[in-house]
């Protein structure tokens, strides 16, 4: 292929060019967002812990110190699992198997990935995930 013509992409049936570019523009904003909420986090844990580890607290302002941490941290974990799916997907409208499920290859339909742009999975696959998982 000439290297001045961009790649043919393959679609899933259901997803049209327009779908795929309205996406790929969800998914960046949403990339941007958690990057910037990362940062955010990041900033806030670092101040806390400061403050915590330059003093000595005890009871319930101890306490309550020790569950903010926790509770940013776990924000910060959820950030972070999220921005990787989402700079998943745009890998795989980069390579051309947004769309598929990754684990059977059928289509993940457009209904799906209106609702959850990042998904990765057929709504068969991820039932059987969660029934994995004990969900």
């Amino acid at each position: 292929m000439p290297s001045n013509q961009a790649p043919v992409l393959a679609l899933a049936p259901e997803l049209t060019d327009e779908q795929v570019a309205r996406f790929k523009s969800r998914l960046q904003e949403q990339a941007l967002a958690l990057s910037e909420q990362d940062g955010e986090l990041r900033a806030r844990l670092a101040a806390e812990e400061s403050v915590t580890a330059n003093t000595f607290v005890a009871g319930i302002e101890g306490a309550m110190a020790a569950e903010a941490d926790d509770e940013v941290i776990a924000l910060l974990h959820h950030e972070q699992t999220e921005l990787a799916a989402t700079r998943q997907a745009l890998e795989r409208i980069e390579s051309g198997d947004y769309g598929f499920c990754t684990e059977c290859g059928d289509p993940i339909g457009a209904a799906r990935l209106e609702v959850l742009p990042q998904a990765h999975l057929c709504v068969g696959c991820q039932d059987m995930l969660e029934h994995r998982q004990g969900r």
